[in-house]
C-alpha cells in the first residue's frame, strides 16, 4: 500500500469510491494479511454508521457531510458540528468481510436523495410508495434501500421503494418486477441502482443486467445509465453487460436505442444483433455471431473476475487467488472463492452440449475439496440456472503434486442442481445441457485457507466419431485440449 497514507486515508478514499482498481487489489491483500488493519477497518466502517444514523435528522450521508465539511461549506442552521461517536457495536462478520471482499462503492449516483446508512431492516421495510417487489433472488446480497436503509433480510415478494442491491459473490443473482410486469434480473458480482418516479430509471454501475420490458408510456421510456452508455428502452427483451471502461448490449426482441457517451453517436439496436460501446470501435450493431461449445479462461487477458488477479511472470502463468467470503446468511462457514464472467471479444454465446466436461487447474497450499460451479441462461439473457458440479457423491480432495498443482474435470452428467436455487427448480432448468454458459466459479471451504488459485478452466465439448461429425464419441477419462 502506498506508504504515503495511512489506513484512515485509504478508508476514506474507499468510502467515497475514489480507489482505482490497482489501489482495491491493494487494500484487498493488506485486509486479508493485516489483522490489525481489519480490525480499523472495521471499526471505521462502524463509526461511519453511527455518525450517519447522527444525521440522519438532517439528511446527509455520512461521505455527504465529511465533504461539506472539508469544504467548510456546512451553513449556520442547517448543519452541526458532530462530536466523535464511540464504537458500541462490532458490525457483523459476515456483513463487513463481504463488503471488504466486493468493496462496496458507499454512494449511489443519480438524482435519488442522497443515501444515509441506518439500522438493519427486515423485509417489511418500505419507507415510500413501492414500485417493485422482489421475485427471486439467491447467493450474497446486499439491498440499499431508499434514502440509505440497508436491509439484509431481504425475501421473495418483498416491495421496494426503490435503492441499489448489490451481488457479493459469482453465484448471486435477484429479479424485480415493476408493477407494469416489466422484470429486471442481476447475476453475478453486479451493481445496479433503480427508481420509478413516473418513468424508471435505472444505474447499471458494473456487472450484468437482463430485461424483460413492457412497453413503456409514451416519451417515458425505460433509461439505463451505465459508466459509459445510455439506453432507453420502450418495451423489448435484451441482455446488458457493463464494467469501468464499456458496455456490450444484445437484442433479443424489439429494440433498444444506445448513446455512447465518449462521443455522442446513437443508434437503434434491432432484435438478434448487439453492440459495444468499445470507443475504439464506430458505434454500429452487427448481427449476434453463431454459438460456440468450448471456452476457455485466458486469464493472462485478465478477463473480469472475483478474485486477487496475478498477471503472467517468467515463472509461472497467471492465475485467479480466490478470496475469502462469509455468506451473509450463515456466518459459521468461509468460502474462499474465485469466479469468473464469460468474456468472449466477438460475443458468440458458448452453449454447452451433453457430455460436455470442464477442467480446471490450479494450485493448494494444503489438501482440499475444490468445488465447482456454473451458471446459465436462455439466449433471452435471463437466468436459466445454476448447477454445481460432482454433487451427487461426496467430492473428493484434489490431488495436487509436491509443487501444490492440481487438475480437476468435472463432467456436466454429474452436475445437480446448486443448493441456493433449488427452492425455484420447478421454475429453472433441469438441466445445464443446450443452455449459454454465463459464469462458472470454484471454491473450498473451511476456516483454515486453501490457498486456492486458479490458473486455467476449460470447457471441452463432446469428442466427435470419426467419420460421424454429428454423433459424439464415447466419454472416455482421458484430457484432450483439441
Amino acid at each position: 500500500m502506498n506508504e504515503h497514507l495511512n489506513g484512515e486515508e485509504w478508508i476514506d478514499r474507499h468510502l467515497r469510491g475514489e480507489l482505482n482498481d490497482t489501489e482495491k487489489e491493494l487494500l484487498a491483500e493488506k485486509l486479508d494479511l493485516d489483522k490489525e488493519f481489519r480490525q480499523q477497518f472495521v471499526e471505521y466502517i462502524q463509526w461511519d454508521s453511527e455518525m450517519a444514523e447522527a444525521l440522519r435528522e438532517s439528511r446527509f450521508s455520512f461521505v455527504d457531510t465529511m465533504s461539506l465539511a472539508t469544504k467548510n461549506q456546512l451553513k449556520e442552521g442547517k448543519g452541526r458540528k458532530v462530536e466523535s461517536l464511540r464504537v458500541m457495536l462490532a458490525v457483523s462478520a459476515a456483513i463487513i468481510v463481504a463488503l471488504v471482499m466486493s468493496l462496496v462503492y458507499q454512494q449511489a449516483q443519480g438524482p435519488t436523495p442522497p443515501p444515509t446508512i441506518s439500522d438493519i431492516s427486515g423485509p417489511s421495510y418500505s419507507p415510500e410508495p413501492s414500485v417493485a417487489k422482489i421475485t427471486g433472488l439467491s447467493g450474497s446480497l446486499i439491498w440499499t434501500g431508499d434514502r440509505g436503509k440497508i436491509v439484509e433480510d431481504i425475501a421473495i415478494g418483498t416491495e421496494l421503494a426503490g435503492g441499489t442491491i448489490e451481488g457479493l459473490a459469482p453465484d448471486s443473482w435477484f429479479e424485480l418486477q415493476f408493477h407494469d410486469g416489466s422484470t429486471i434480473m442481476i447475476t453475478g458480482t453486479s451493481l445496479l441502482t433503480f427508481a420509478d418516479t413516473g418513468q424508471k430509471k435505472l444505474r447499471l454501475r458494473e456487472g450484468r443486467l437482463s430485461a424483460n420490458v413492457e412497453p413503456q408510456p409514451t416519451g417515458l421510456p425505460m433509461l439505463i445509465h451505465t459508466r459509459s452508455a445510455l439506453l432507453k428502452v420502450l418495451g423489448t427483451q435484451f441482455d446488458v453487460e457493463s464494467d469501468l471502461s464499456s458496455t456490450v448490449l444484445t437484442v433479443s426482441e424489439g429494440k433498444v436505442n444506445i448513446k455512447r457517451f465518449s462521443d455522442g453517436s446513437e443508434v437503434d439496436v434491432q432484435a438478434k444483433h448487439q453492440v459495444t460501446t468499445d470507443s475504439e470501435f464506430e458505434l454500429i450493431p452487427s448481427l449476434v455471431p453463431d454459438s460456440i461449445h468450448e471456452w476457455n479462461s485466458q486469464l493472462h487477458l485478465k478477463p473480469e473476475s472475483y478474485g486477487k488477479w496475478r498477471p503472467a511472470t517468467a515463472q509461472r502463468p497467471a492465475t485467479l487467488k480466490a478470496i475469502p467470503l462469509v455468506p451473509p446468511d450463515n456466518p459459521n462457514i468461509t468460502l474462499y472463492l474465485a469466479g469468473l464472467s464469460l468474456d468472449r471479444p466477438d460475443g458468440s454465446p458458448v452453449v454447452v452440449l451433453p457430455n460436455s466436461k470442464f477442467i480446471v487447474r490450479g494450485k493448494l497450499t494444503r489438501d482440499a475439496r475444490v468445488y465447482f460451479g456454473i451458471r446459465l441462461t436462455y439466449p433471452n439473457g435471463e437466468l436459466a440456472g445454476m448447477f454445481r458440479g460432482d454433487l451427487l457423491r461426496d467430492q473428493p480432495l484434489a490431488s495436487r503434486d509436491e509443487e501444490g498443482t492440481f487438475e480437476q474435470v468435472y463432467r456436466l452428467g454429474q452436475f445437480t442442481i446448486d443448493p441456493i436455487v433449488r427452492d425455484r427448480q420447478d421454475e429453472l432448468a433441469a438441466s445445464a445441457e443446450g443452455l449459454i454458459l454465463s459464469g462458472v466459479w470454484t471454491f473450498t471451504s473451511g476456516r483454515e485457507p486453501s490457498g486456492l488459485e486458479i490458473a486455467e478452466v476449460e470447457l471441452i465439448p463432446p469428442e466427435i466419431s470419426p467419420g460421424n461429425p454429428e454423433k459424439p464419441a464415447a466419454q472416455t477419462e482421458s484430457i484432450s485440449r483439441d
